[in-house]
């Protein structure tokens, strides 16, 4: 991967710009492009890769341009900065690499952005509404959620599913509201005992999930 030898701060304050080489992101790979599905694994490893190079301020728009052209030799002429010409590569490249890293349902919704800040916050608006709806949906499948045919492990199953899912966006379900929904899904089944085996299922899940693999 290549990197600069050194920096160089524009008049902004903000930046630390790339005086020589900009750092290329291509061979940091994403394992999978993101889509409707992934959008949370996808932003970790992302925030993950760019944090570890330093380039977060061109998502989130701290880094700004230095001046685009400034005096040059001759008077009443202007040449382009350098630094400026070291800014917009090293946007261009990570544009370039958020672009790779998108399916092409997602791809086609940035179309026509040109900075990877355009890009990221684009993908941040849209996952964030998307997210709000996600989050219901499974607070409302929680609360609904009846044993029903299922069996006492299926059954569990599905209300970690609902609780790990909005675990991933920050919603925590504390361990005894699991237990609670998992108890209030049993209560019309006379033939259980739920606090016995739905509880002890629970936690035995919860117990395996936490072993260290090996």
């Amino acid at each position: 991967m290549a990197s600069s030898s050194h920096t160089s701060s524009s008049g902004h304050g903000q930046n630390q710009i790339s005086a020589t080489t900009p750092i290329q992101l291509h061979n940091q790979l994403i394992s999978t492009k993101l889509t409707d599905e992934n959008h949370l694994i996808w932003r970790q490893q992302v925030l993950t890769t760019v944090r570890g190079h330093g380039l977060e301020g061109f998502l989130d728009g701290s880094s700004l341009p230095p001046t685009r052209f400034i005096p040059g030799a001759e008077e009443d002429l202007l040449q382009v900065n350098p630094e400026y010409t070291s800014w917009e590569r090293q946007d261009q490249l990570l544009a370039s690499w958020l672009l790779s890293s998108l399916s092409e349902s997602i791809l086609i919704s940035v179309v026509g952005m040109h900075t990877s800040s355009q890009i990221w916050k684009s993908l941040e608006s849209s996952f964030s509404t998307q997210s709000k709806a996600r989050t219901m949906h499974y607070r409302i499948q929680l609360q609904n959620l009846k044993k029903g045919s299922m069996s006492i492990r299926e059954y569990v199953n599905k209300v970690k599913i609902c609780c790990d899912t909005l675990a991933a966006g920050g919603h925590v379900v504390t361990e005894q509201d699991q237990i609670m929904h998992v108890l209030s899904g049993l209560s019309s089944d006379k033939s259980l005992n739920p606090n016995q085996q739905a509880t002890s299922k629970l936690i035995s899940l919860k117990r395996k999930r936490e072993l260290p693999r090996v």
